[in-house]
């Protein structure tokens, strides 16, 4: 498991510390992944302003990489439930 934003590597690593996260947090400040799985929300309304972000999004690859199942959202408020994605997991072979 893993995460990709595009905070800059120290963000991503407080973050991780402060949530105690066991996987890592990637940084994609140039949207090289976010734009390869089309996740690109572009002037987004947040909190501080209206930048380009990454959509809220899950993707469950297997092992050849082969995308088995994703779920994107339109709010970046908006997050996969975890239970969702546990159930996903359990019949994706």
């Amino acid at each position: 498991m893993l995460a990709i934003c595009v905070d800059p590597v120290e963000e991503n690593a407080k973050v991780a510390q402060k949530l105690n996260l066991d996987f890592p947090i990637l940084s994609d400040p140039e949207f090289k992944a976010i734009g390869a799985y089309h996740v690109l929300h572009e002037d987004a309304g947040t909190s501080s302003g209206f930048e380009d972000i990454a959509r809220p999004a899950v993707f469950i690859l297997d092992r050849d990489g082969v995308v088995r199942w994703s779920r994107l959202t339109d709010n970046w408020r908006v997050r996969v439930r975890s239970k969702t994605i546990l159930e996903q997991l359990s019949v994706i072979p």
